[in-house]
């Protein structure tokens, strides 16, 4: 038996979602299929095994194609003037071009990743701090800091005089 589904937007349709919901409701869709399709509950026939292997197939599929919607987080001057983000998903690269005049909560498509909708978040520039928060420890303390946690510990020294007493040996 083969499976039909060879895409993103085909998984997330075969799931009777839409791809910008997401893995999680990518997830619940498909628990609440299982339990509808699963050979303990309904009669094993063809066509209700077959819907069950292309929702697992379709499920497969999203989890190894990682997130469908992503975030991004820029500042408002950064949203008037529009700009270029690179974001990752996994391993993979994936471009983000943002038009000037965007605004809190749009969605856009990453740039040859149609099924890939990442939301644009556009917070208020702070200003900057003139003094630092906190002021940093004395030279002292300090060394006293690394000398505490850079020590080896009590198993570390018995291991290395075991390994000195072996090569005596």
């Amino acid at each position: 038996m083969t499976s039909r589904v060879t895409s993103i937007r085909e998984a997330y349709s075969a799931l009777g979602l839409m791809p910008g919901d997401g893995p999680g409701a990518a997830k619940s869709a498909f628990r609440a299929l299982v339990k509808m399709l699963h050979p303990d509950i309904a009669p094993p026939t063809p066509a209700t095994l077959a819907r069950l292997a292309d929702i697992v197939a379709a499920m497969e599929l999203i989890k190894a194609a990682g997130p469908a919607c992503l975030e991004i987080e820029i500042d408002s001057t950064s949203a008037a003037t529009g700009l270029t983000r690179t974001l990752r998903s996994g391993e993979r690269p994936i471009l983000v071009r943002i038009p000037a005049g965007i605004r809190d909560g749009e969605q856009i498509a990453a740039v040859g990743e149609p099924d890939i909708l990442v939301t644009i978040r556009v917070h208020a520039r702070s200003a900057p701090q003139t003094e630092p928060d906190s002021v940093l420890a004395e030279s002292a303390d300090l060394d006293a800091f690394i000398h505490e946690y850079s020590r080896p510990s009590a198993h570390a020294r018995l291991a290395r005089w075991i390994r000195k007493a072996q090569s005596a040996a």
